[in-house]
């Protein structure tokens, strides 16, 4: 590698390019998003002749697949660049390291002036052009861009190419036509466009063929999927296909926005087979005055229209949410309406962010973070500490249950442990059993203890609870 490398803006083509055997090594921040890419680029790896290690001084092509959402995950990725500078004992000698996603997307060719040993800086959808881009710098040294996001991404999957055999993630959209004012999506993920119906069958049909029982479905707004389309199809029409897919145990998806379950989405989704009633649909904050500086486009009343639709139809319905605490012009009182509204829709999970603005976005350039650290810090405790009443009531109310866990195998804390999800989402955790291999498959567990954020029993001997059977616990708190 040159002293002084310089950046070489060709055309790259998506047919593979082959190259001897090598080895690629993945690291992936972020969201589900991101990990389904990761998935995706080792594909496109595989097919130009590389295989995956899970040791980063065996590889011959490092990948660092990044985030932009916030500025915490930008600085995690510039430290990790650091300690992959060659001559250290992290890097094989002669490698190629190459970083792609949101951040190579959001800052391109700046990224070689913060990290002069990267090799390769690829975005959203070009990091399939990984094979290329490899051959291309061990051919002269020289650093690759590929940041196109005007195309179409039509990239078959080959369902082999996942981390886990019985779950997987599918993107049936990419981009986001939303403007939040703090969110940097539409930046590095380009506009909206959604993946056609039968295609989106298909693959889910192919990876069930392959062990697959959950899916999960992934779009920045995941419930306006299909508007582009003729007769303008909508999730649910969606979740009612997959619905009749054989083998298909449980759908889930992420993540939505509260403005786009229409036509009565909740009645036509109660009584799928595969639908699991554990949704992610962000309220951001409890204070009109801070949504409509978020620019989210709907108000605490309009979300609560949407709750109540939801658990008129389906009352044990459970419900997760995102927070941003610290929103420039944030005022005490409006954090309060935060806390009131997580008490009030009863949230069964929230992730809690403190706001860090994102170079370019409209609050980065309109409003001054004028938040005192020290003041976001408490406040995004509160929050958490409120949540974690909240969860620890629901998971008190499943004690001497039965509940349908699919296994994902060793605890991660305890090998004596088996590890799983159940239906609403809760981690389940029990006991091994000898002589049996479980992992990826439905087993009833009896819950006999729980914690806020986990759940631990015994496999049952009689069939899982129906869910909808459980009391419904969810106050009608409006303090």
């Amino acid at each position: 590698m040159s002293s002084t490398p310089t950046t070489e803006r060709q055309p790259v083509s998506l047919q593979s390019e082959r190259v001897p055997h090598r080895l690629a090594y993945f690291e992936t921040y972020g969201c589900q998003m991101n990990k389904l890419d990761s998935e995706l680029a080792e594909q496109a790896l595989a097919e130009a002749g590389f295989s995956s290690t899970t040791e980063v001084s065996q590889a011959d092509l490092v990948v660092i697949n990044t985030c932009s959402v916030r500025d915490h995950a930008e600085h995690r990725v510039l430290s990790r660049l650091g300690v992959l500078k060659p001559g250290g004992d992290q890097r094989k000698e002669g490698s190629v390291l190459a970083l792609i996603g949101c951040m190579g997307q959001r800052q391109g060719e700046q990224l070689f002036k913060a990290a002069p040993h990267l090799d390769i800086v690829a975005g959203t959808t070009d990091f399939i052009r990984l094979p290329e881009l490899y051959a291309g710098v061990v051919k002269d040294r020289h650093h690759r861009t590929a940041l196109d996001l005007s195309g179409d991404f039509d990239y078959a999957r080959d369902p082999r190419f996942r981390s886990e055999r019985h779950r997987a993630f599918v993107s049936i959209m990419r981009g986001c036509d939303l403007h939040c004012t703090y969110c940097i999506v539409p930046t590095t993920r380009g506009p909206e466009v959604s993946v056609p119906l039968q295609t989106i069958v298909d693959e889910v049909s192919r990876l069930v063929d392959d062990g697959v029982q959950e899916v999960t479905l992934l779009g920045q707004t995941v419930n306006s999927w299909g508007k582009q389309f003729k007769g303008e199809p909508d999730l649910g029409d969606l979740l009612a296909q997959l619905d009749r897919i054989e083998g298909l145990k449980r759908t889930r998806f992420i993540t939505s926005h509260p403005n786009f379950f229409q036509d009565r989405f909740w009645e036509r989704v109660r009584d799928l087979r595969t639908f699991c009633p554990y949704v992610h649909v962000p309220l951001q904050h409890g204070s009109d005055r801070v949504l409509k500086r978020m620019a989210r486009l709907y108000t605490v009343d309009k979300y609560r229209c949407m709750v109540d639709e939801a658990r008129e139809s389906i009352p044990d319905v459970a419900l997760a949410s995102d927070w941003i605490v610290g929103f420039p012009g944030e005022t005490e009182a409006d954090h309060q309406e935060s806390l009131a509204r997580m008490r009030e829709f009863d949230f069964f999970h929230s992730y809690v962010f403190k706001y860090s603005p994102r170079p370019n976005t409209p609050s980065e350039r309109r409003m001054a973070d004028d938040i005192p650290r020290a003041d976001k810090e408490r406040r995004c405790n509160e929050l958490l500490a409120v949540q974690t009443e909240l969860s620890q009531k629901h998971n008190d109310a499943l004690i001497g249950r039965t509940l349908e866990v699919l296994v994902d195998g060793e605890s991660k804390k305890n090998p004596d442990r088996l590890s799983g999800r159940t239906r609403l989402n809760r981690a389940a955790h029990f006991e091994r059993p000898k002589g049996r291999e479980l992992t990826g498959k439905m087993i009833p567990v009896t819950i006999t203890r729980v914690t806020a954020h986990s759940l631990f029993g015994e496999i049952a001997d009689r069939p899982a609870d129906e869910i909808r059977k459980l009391p419904v616990v969810a106050p009608d708190y409006r303090g």
